[in-house]
This record gives structure tokens, C-alpha cells and sequence, in this order.
């Protein structure tokens, strides 16, 4: 068996299916193909920029790894295709240009399209098995042709052979005949493990802390007003500013970080005092299922959240907040906490997801392919 996966650009972003074709990767050979985007290009500095890294990036169109069974996937192709296009000469020229970058089927190929957008190559991919892997609500997903991401998506359902939805509400909106939920995992030993202090944190303040992209879904309003309540803690963003974060900037307590390796954010989990996840409510954050969430308990760090359904199997060792009130209280429940009190909460939040490792996410996926494919 052999995977072909439609993910985005590998390395740039730690996706769930990142994750979990690591893990499969350790069976099976995996060669993943670079976004082909979400929406249609624009000639705005930004979209400029992604197109000339696309192309200039280092290496050739196809990087081959130099072990087949290693972190990185056997093959990573970088295809030069047109995003979401929608002319009949530029989808025949994409598949084209495409299809002469994919290497010949060795054993049964599984295709593992995690954007909607991959309904348009499954032709050219000789695929055994289609598993459509959603991740996310396109539909609402920021940054995203949401009309054409949506028809998409439907030619894509009708296709696949299998559908894995991260979370209920994203479940419900597909066919129960071939859907089967799959939560996100979690990297147990690299968050559990001892890590040094990182030095952009100040240890002689509390600390409060997010990491991830700094987006139109984090509620901004509720972050400053926490920040001027509580002036004695320091609240640290990390990540990628793909919003306007003037109002954050402002507020002399709130320190933005630029993203950070993923493998590095254990250290700053381990040594705040608490991490938050401030979202606004809306369709997509209910759809949702933060792969920090767990990150946040293997790592024992206290967490507080909005309130949204992701949590809820949670609730027993993380605070979620429907106030600014309930925020500040269980800020400062958190901050007075001693040493033996953080070290017996982090045992108990460790033991909440010891059973859910991407190796394991990894293994229940496979067993449903398999079966799938045996048939």
C-alpha cells in the first residue's frame, strides 16, 4: 500500500494530516503534493510572494527523501498547477503538468485528499481507495474561495470512498455510510519531556500564552481587556499575524512572537503559567478541533478556553469561560496555584489524552482503509 496525499505545503504549517502521515508513514511509502490552494490567485503582494516561493523554493519539483521510512514523506512534489481554476483549457493543462510529476503505482494506492480542491486530479491518480480527510469547515475556513471550495467539496464527497471527519459537527454534514470520526492526536513525548526555559520568556512575571496563526478568530476585544486587568502577567502570542494585530500591539503586556518550530513549543508550554484559547463563536471555531488543545494538556500546561464543542471532553481538566468575569477568575484561580497543585493538575491532564497519540489516530485510520480496500 501506498499513500498519495493532497495536504498543504509540507513543513510550512504542522497540519493533523501532517501528523498522521508521519505515523503511517513508518508502513508505508508517502508522497504528498503540495497545496494546489483554496482559492484563485490574486496579483496582490502577498499572493506574488506565495507564487515565486512556490517556484523558487530549493530543490527540484520532486524532493526525494533520503530514507523512505522517516519523518519526512518518501517523495515531496511540488506542482505547478493554476489554483482552483475554472477555464476547462487551464484544469486540462493543471492535471497535464501534474500527472508527469507522479510516480507509477508500485502497490495499491490510497489517495488522501485533505483539500477539496484535489477533486479535480483523482483521475490522473490511478487511486485504489479515495479518503476524503476534513480537517477543517472550508466553507468557513478564512482565506478560502468559500463558493467554489463548497462545490468542490461536494464533487469530492460523492467520489470518495471514505471520509474522515477531526470532529461531530463536521461528521454530521456527510454521508453516515462512509464517515467515520477521527479526532486529532497528539505528540505525547515531546510535550511530556523536560524543556528549558525559553529566553523571550521573562520568569520573574506570570505568564499567559497562545501559539498558532493570529487570526480574524481570535477575539481580540477579550484579550486586551484581560491584558488591562491583569498588567502584573504577561500575555504572549506566537505565530504567524495573518490579521491586523495594531489594537495587540498596543498593550504594553502583550508580547507577539514570531512562530515558532513546532518541536520548540513544549518549551514555552511547560513554563507559562497557563495557555488560553480566546476564540471568537462562530461556524468555523464550532466545527473545529485545535490540535493545541491537546498539546496544551500532554504538556500539563492549565488551560483556559472559550466555550466551543471541541472541549467538552475536556472539561474535567481545562476552564472554559463564557465572560470576561469567568476569564479573570480562573486567571487568577491558576495564578495562585502552588508548585505540588500544577504538578498533580499536569498528571491529570497528561492521563486525559495518554490515549490519544497520532500513532494511534494513525493506526484506528489504517485499520478503516484496510478494511475498505479488502473489500
Amino acid at each position: 500500500m501506498e499513500f498519495l496525499v493532497f495536504g498543504e505545503d509540507w513543513g510550512r504549517h504542522p497540519s493533523s494530516s501532517q501528523h498522521l502521515l508521519q505515523a503511517i508513514g513508518q508502513q508505508y511509502d508517502v508522497h504528498w503534493i503540495n497545496s494546489i490552494g483554496l482559492r484563485q490567485p490574486t496579483l496582490n503582494h502577498r499572493d506574488l510572494r506565495r507564487m515565486w516561493e512556490k517556484v523558487t523554493t530549493r530543490g527540484s519539483k520532486t524532493d526525494k527523501a533520503q530514507n523512505t521510512h522517516t519523518e519526512k514523506p518518501t517523495t515531496v512534489i511540488r506542482p505547478l498547477v493554476w489554483p482552483m481554476a475554472q477555464h476547462a483549457l487551464l484544469k486540462a493543462l493543471n492535471s497535464h503538468l501534474l500527472k508527469r510529476q507522479l510516480s507509477k503505482k508500485t502497490y495499491q494506492r490510497v489517495v488522501w485528499a485533505a483539500l477539496p480542491s484535489a477533486v479535480d486530479y483523482l483521475d490522473i491518480c490511478d487511486s485504489d481507495l479515495v479518503v476524503y480527510y476534513c480537517g477543517d469547515d472550508f466553507t468557513a475556513l478564512a482565506g478560502v474561495d468559500h463558493q467554489l471550495a463548497a462545490q468542490a467539496e461536494q464533487r469530492l464527497i460523492a467520489r470518495a470512498d471514505v471520509i474522515f471527519a477531526c470532529s461531530p459537527a463536521l461528521k454530521a454534514k456527510f454521508p453516515t455510510n462512509k464517515t467515520v470520526l477521527l479526532p486529532h492526536g497528539v505528540h505525547l513525548s515531546q510535550f511530556a519531556k523536560p524543556a528549558t526555559h525559553p529566553e523571550d520568556i521573562d520568569p520573574s512575571r506570570p505568564s499567559i500564552g497562545f501559539y498558532g496563526s493570529l487570526n480574524n478568530w481570535l477575539d481580540q476585544t477579550l484579550i486586551i481587556k484581560l491584558a488591562k486587568a491583569r498588567p502584573h502577567i504577561n500575555f504572549y502570542f506566537i505565530g504567524r499575524q495573518d490579521c491586523d494585530t495594531e489594537r495587540l500591539r498596543q498593550q504594553q503586556n502583550i508580547i507577539l512572537l514570531p512562530a515558532k518550530p513546532h518541536h520548540q513549543l513544549a518549551r514555552y508550554l511547560q513554563h507559562w503559567t497557563m495557555a488560553i484559547l480566546p476564540f471568537i463563536d462562530n461556524e468555523q471555531i464550532r466545527s473545529c478541533n485545535p490540535l493545541k488543545l491537546r498539546e496544551y494538556l500532554a504538556a500539563g500546561c492549565p488551560a483556559i478556553s472559550s466555550a466551543f464543542p471541541a472541549t467538552t471532553p475536556y472539561r474535567s481538566v481545562i476552564t472554559t469561560a463564557t465572560s470576561t468575569t469567568e476569564w479573570l477568575n480562573a486567571i487568577d484561580q491558576y495564578s495562585q496555584w502552588t508548585p505540588s497543585q500544577r504538578q498533580h493538575y499536569s498528571q491529570r491532564a497528561y492521563q486525559t489524552v495518554a490515549d490519544e497519540s497520532w500513532e494511534c489516530r494513525a493506526l484506528q485510520a489504517l485499520e478503516v482503509i484496510e478494511h475498505n480496500l479488502s473489500r
